[in-house]
């Protein structure tokens, strides 16, 4: 059985497109990998300390809220906690450091140390319960002494 050159050439054709198919369908794309809240979170507190408001700001959703335990509103959205953090990044003091880190599901909860720069308050204790979805902080709660 002889092959005419146009045959042969449809036949090699043809396998090379399905050798290509194969290897592209072959091959996995590796997705961008998730965060963890963990991750997020420290991302926050690094943004905070550099004093980085929209980087800051990228790590929460837009309707975001910022409470004061057990559950007084005092920020709600990324404009308000835009307004707010801008003054709050004003001193050069300004640091805040986790002595203490839990992590449990979607929630992280920090043991926050804050130098602020201020005369009146110039260190603030607190304990900040992060929630977090879809890659970004929704919600804050404090609690302070």
């Amino acid at each position: 059985m002889t092959m005419s050159f146009r045959e042969m050439f449809i036949g090699i054709l043809t396998l090379a497109l399905s050798c290509r198919s194969i290897a592209q369908t072959a091959v996995p794309t590796s997705p961008t990998p998730k965060r963890t809240p963990t991750e997020i979170v420290q991302a926050q507190v690094d943004a905070y300390n550099r004093r980085d408001l929209e980087g800051f700001l990228s790590l929460y959703a837009d309707d975001a809220q910022i409470l004061f335990y057990p559950n007084e509103v005092v920020l709600s959205g990324k404009q308000a906690m835009r307004e707010r953090y801008r003054k709050t990044f004003e001193p050069v003091e300004l640091h805040a450091t986790i002595p203490e880190r839990m992590a449990f599901d979607r929630f992280v909860i920090d043991k926050e140390s804050v130098v602020t720069g201020r005369p009146a308050r110039p260190q603030i204790e607190a304990v900040a319960i992060y929630e977090v979805k879809d890659d970004r902080i929704v919600r804050v709660t404090f609690l302070q002494r």
